[in-house]
């Protein structure tokens, strides 16, 4: 019982700042559900004033799921990778496009990957997690053909990371999930960072036309632009599947919902590139499930 006492903190805290609790808790690794001890599931750092919610001291990364609510048959599932200059992790900017992709069919998993300064453990986690949900796709009413990855500037270089690295063996595989396909159907980039190196893209991309279909959200005035606009060349050069919505203004880190118009119209450019890629349909894009009738559920813990 005294096990459980720092995560039921965190998820405390995590009520009190306004964050949804995920409907379950999946442990990545077998040596962290064997251990049955909850420590390192994420320490939230104080308030900057803004409302957010900063995670770090993440040594057992774990998926967050906030299930579709009211699905008759396999849908897509969306992989979330939080920013944070992997140092920490920003969760409460990526809960509400969980809920949002909720409302139009979409299941969602936030990724809490391994924090701070662990980037290759962190891309560890991101294949381990696509893995994780294509082997458990039936159980949660998954579409195994359907499951994608975004993330937001840090979390938005994770995502593209997996996305051209999925044939890059980063560990020793240790069960049987290891033989599970960890490359996305899709992948959502939102004001990606650390894209590039100067004028050229980082060497830790190699790109191809065997890149599932991207789609890359960014504003020019963001001070990592640049590596939106070299990435997106890079995939268009290679052949392949690419579209980008580069806005003049907005910065780095905006929200679900910025105020600042046309840079608003972002999630219904999404949603329309989602249905032009055949990964939801148009029913699913036009009608949104009425949030007063989904209430959260009780975490559980699981692999």
């Amino acid at each position: 019982m005294d096990r459980l006492i720092p995560f039921v903190l965190f998820l405390a805290v995590s009520i009190l700042q306004g964050e949804e609790k995920a409907s379950e808790i999946i442990k990545l690794w077998p040596k962290d559900v064997a251990s049955q001890n909850n420590e390192g599931m994420g320490t939230p750092k104080p308030d900057r004033g803004d409302g957010h919610i900063r995670l770090t001291d993440i040594t057992q990364p774990s998926l967050r799921y906030f299930p579709a609510p009211g699905k008759k048959k396999p849908g897509p599932a969306i992989i979330l990778c939080p920013g944070g200059g992997y140092s920490h992790l920003v969760t409460t900017k990526m809960t509400p496009i969980a809920k949002w992709l909720n409302d139009h069919g979409i299941s969602a998993y936030i990724l809490i990957y391994r924090a701070p300064k662990k980037r290759s453990e962190a891309f560890q986690d991101v294949q381990r997690a696509v893995r994780t949900v294509r082997s458990r796709a039936s159980e949660w009413n998954i579409d195994p053909r359907r499951i994608g990855v975004m993330g937001s500037s840090a979390g938005g270089h994770l995502a593209a990371r997996v996305s051209a690295g999925f044939d890059i063996q980063t560990y020793e595989e240790v069960d049987e999930l290891d033989d599970v396909s960890c490359k996305p159907d899709f992948t959502v980039l939102l004001y990606p960072a650390y894209m590039n190196k100067g004028k050229a893209l980082s060497k830790e991309f190699t790109v191809s036309n065997e890149i599932s279909p991207t789609l890359i959200v960014s504003a020019r005035d963001d001070g990592f632009f640049p590596g939106s606009e070299i990435y997106g060349e890079a995939l268009k050069e290679a052949g392949a599947s690419i579209r980008v919505h580069f806005f003049d203004k907005g910065g780095h880190g905006f929200s679900l919902r910025p105020k600042k118009h046309p840079l608003s119209t972002w999630p219904d450019l999404y949603l329309q590139w989602l249905s032009d890629m055949e990964i939801i349909e148009e029913a699913e894009s036009e009608n949104a499930t009425d949030k007063k009738d989904t209430k959260p559920l009780s975490p559980k813990i699981s692999q």
